[in-house]
């Protein structure tokens, strides 16, 4: 799954389709909106491994459309089917922590002054 951390952008594959999902402000805006949750309680959630399979899933599905693409829940869940519970929990981990702009570059640059 390639990064481009600075767009807040990943690849996600599910078997054999990928699509560009995308962690825009406007798609943290809509997970909180649908979730009525925020994106830090959602980090949180999945940090305690207390996140339902329908949050799973709208955080792929809205990240997904974000990146361009226009598909279906029902789509996603099938996908989700496919790959499994625990690597959709993975996958909407990483997307949680691509909007919360999480890096360890912090460590890079304080050993660089």
């Amino acid at each position: 799954m390639s990064i481009n951390k600075l767009k807040a952008e990943k690849i996600l594959k599910f078997g054999e389709v990928e699509y560009k999902a995308k962690m825009s402000l406007d798609t943290i805006i809509r997970i909180e909106n649908l979730l009525n949750c925020s994106i830090l309680k959602l980090g949180n959630k999945l940090a305690q491994g207390d996140i339902t399979l329908t949050e799973i899933i709208s955080i792929i599905t809205l990240a997904i459309r974000g990146g361009g693409n226009d598909i279906k829940d029902n789509d996603i869940k099938g996908h989700v089917s496919e790959i499994g519970l625990i690597e959709s929990i993975k996958m909407a981990g990483e997307l949680v922590t691509l909007a919360l702009n999480v890096d360890d570059d912090s460590e890079k640059k304080s050993e660089s002054e």
